[in-house]
């Protein structure tokens, strides 16, 4: 039995059965207790609590979901203050406040109407007896919305506004009477340049306001600022193409060098804090090229100082993170996300600093029948165009160990690329991964020229290439695998969400390097983009693409719907009806011109889906489907029936 026609116990079900997912986590400063956010198979996200994932208390009633709309990214959604939790609701806007799991959940914020004004990344500050946030505020229709730092008083629901005038806001800190944030103006982005400000809160009359505001900290990108106490603080700087931390009584070079960037792409979402300060020193979490020295504990006296690998001994364990963030610290007591196992989700855990132990929240659920199914990631570098600087990705070869492979058939082969594009590949446990692993497939996550997690220079490669680099590398890529003999050069696909759809969309026209592609809310018209997409992302294409009205001729250029007319290769659509990131029109246009090139084609659109889909029904549904359109265009045989096919038009037609 060949390629794609394996059949594996992996199914739809178990695709989508840890769909209760951790997110995101936060700690009671006051108590000590931890919280964490999971994400429901309807949709819903939840705040927890308890001693593992499995036997947590929910404290979010079904009609609420704790998501922020800041950004329209969000994160931030929820914290805890002493036992008290308060939350972002998804459809008003509103931050609630939750006295118990069973209690109902109170509006803090005033009603400005259904998510007209929103907030994330508060913290109570015990000075002013308020809420500390990012505030963004969307009441006239007729102006972009205005974002600032708002204190918020906890029983009037008044919100006073601390510091406005710049574009966006973000890493907001306080101690006692001290604020510390960072800012950034149009065009550029939080991993471009920002501004790192400390100021004095006070209280006059019944108004909280900041005096003494200066600027601490510019060029380059200076994020996630922590106050040791109310003179020294600690920050976040890549002026060493590295983000590395700093300290504010050392301004000559970073308190710990490294090549290892902290924890996730944070610029795209509030949260997930990189590090943070624990009673033994400074506990410092990053994304790992070779799984070594990402998560330390370091000096908080002494630069230079490594006082313990906390990840050896999370890897004496027997785990393989590759990368920690939202690290959060009370005490001796060390909390973390981590992932890049290969063999494990996303996983929330604590280490203790002082006896060594480790505790997992979230065990995968993965049954011990599926392990020899399970395709481990490969770490791979290849090549570019540019001779001075090479690409990476995440190989997983295909593997059951039901099927002998003919010697003489390589297996087909399906790019991934992700979103951003400033994003970056994650190796992490991914049940859709192992789900065309285990039939057949071979995956390659590409880490294209502009990822982050590879330093300033390699991120910034982009600019000014998006629509060129990220293509050249998802080829190379292939080609590289194809070479090395591990591939079928002939059974080519490629997909990606958001930017990666865009990147998909424009492979499908400009290029007949891949035979097939699916795109997930992609990007079909930059100039569109550009003109209709909110505020975050509205000047991003500036530093990715060019400078508007001047450069209007390479976006129209790179629009893959501005060259509609060249899609002669296969490509499937799946797209949210609520994406006000990549609204639908971006894909539904280029999939009209795919039928009227008489392509093989489909759309499928889920209704109350955004960016991103949630509910565990839709997301079976996409795997389902893509496989499904792959069969009928390398013409293979599904060992499994589909029971919801997507709608492919014009399969048939040479």
């Amino acid at each position: 039995m060949g390629y794609g026609e394996w059949k594996s116990p992996i199914s739809l079900e178990v695709v989508t059965a840890d769909a209760a997912e951790v997110s995101t986590a936060a700690i009671d400063r006051v108590t000590g207790r931890l919280f964490w956010r999971c994400k429901k198979p309807s949709g819903q996200f939840v705040i927890c609590t308890g001693e593992s994932a499995e036997s947590a208390t929910e404290w979010t009633p079904e009609n609420f979901s704790a998501v922020s709309r800041v950004h329209e990214y969000g994160g931030g959604a929820f914290f805890a203050h002493n036992n008290e939790v308060f939350f972002v609701n998804k459809t008003d806007q509103r931050i609630y406040r939750q006295s118990a799991p069973e209690a109902t959940p109170i509006p803090v914020t005033k009603d400005y109407g259904e998510g007209k004004v929103r907030y994330a990344e508060g913290h109570i500050n015990v000075f002013l007896n308020r809420i500390i946030c990012v505030r963004e505020d969307h009441r006239n229709p007729d102006h972009e919305c205005i974002n600032t730092i708002v204190a918020i008083d906890l029983l009037s629901g008044q919100e006073d506004v601390l510091v406005d005038g710049s574009d966006f806001f973000k890493s907001v800190e306080t101690y006692e009477d001290k604020l510390m944030f960072v800012s950034w103006n149009h065009p550029n982005m939080p991993w471009d340049d920002t501004q790192l400000f400390i100021g004095e809160l006070f209280v006059a009359g019944e108004s909280a306001s900041v005096k003494n505001l200066k600027v601490v900290g510019t060029g380059g990108s200076h994020l996630q600022g922590r106050f040791i106490n109310q003179d020294d603080y600690l920050y976040l700087w890549d002026k060493t193409d590295y983000w590395n931390i700093w300290k504010s009584t050392e301004t000559t070079k970073p308190w710990l060098l490294s090549e290892n960037e902290p924890g996730f792409p944070f610029g795209w979402c509030f949260g997930y804090p990189g590090y943070d300060i624990c009673e033994d020193g400074i506990v410092v979490g990053a994304k790992s090229k070779d799984g070594s020295e990402n998560l330390l504990l370091i000096d908080l006296n002494t630069p230079q100082t490594v006082l313990k690998d906390l990840g050896q001994i999370v890897r004496d364990k027997g785990y393989s993170f590759g990368t920690y963030s939202n690290i959060l610290c009370h005490g001796q007591e060390v909390y973390a996300l981590a992932c890049d196992d290969p063999a494990n989700p996303l996983t929330l855990l604590r280490i203790s600093l002082k006896d060594n132990s480790v505790f997992i929240y979230n065990e995968s659920k993965v049954d011990q029948e599926l392990k020899p199914y399970i395709s481990y990631a490969e770490s791979i570098k290849f090549p570019t165009t540019d001779k001075n600087m090479d690409a990476y990705g995440f190989l997983y070869r295909p593997i059951n160990p039901d099927y002998t492979p003919d010697e003489n058939e390589k297996p087909p082969l399906l790019v991934r690329v992700h979103g951003g594009p400033t994003g970056m590949a994650m190796r992490s446990l991914n049940m859709k991964t192992q789900y065309f692993t285990s039939r057949g497939f071979a995956v390659f996550d590409v880490d294209y020229r502009g990822s982050s997690g590879y330093g300033r220079a390699f991120r910034q490669a982009l600019y000014g290439k998006w629509g060129v680099y990220d293509i050249e590398d998802a080829i190379s890529a292939s080609e590289h695998l194809v070479k090395e003999g591990i591939v079928d050069g002939e059974r080519l696909a490629i997909d990606g969400g958001s930017a990666g759809g865009y990147t998909t969309m424009a492979m499908m026209v400009f290029r007949k390097h891949f035979k097939a592609g699916v795109s997930y809310y992609g990007v079909s018209d930059l100039l569109g983009l550009a003109k209709h997409t909110h505020k975050f992302e509205s000047q991003y294409l500036t530093k990715m693409v060019g400078k508007l009205p001047e450069d209007e001729a390479i976006y129209k250029e790179r629009s893959p719907l501005c060259h509609a007319s060249q899609l002669k290769c296969p490509i499937g659509f799946f797209q949210g009806s609520e994406d006000f990131i990549c609204p639908p029109p971006q894909s539904k246009e280029l999939y009209n011109a795919a039928l009227e090139n008489r392509v093989a084609t489909f759309y499928v659109e889920y209704e109350g889906e955004g960016h991103g889909f949630k509910k565990a029904a839709n997301i079976q549904r996409c795997v389902s489907n893509e496989i499904y359109f792959y069969s009928k265009v390398f013409g293979f045989e599904l060992a499994d029936k589909t029971e919801n096919p997507p709608p492919i038009k014009n399969l048939n037609i040479e």
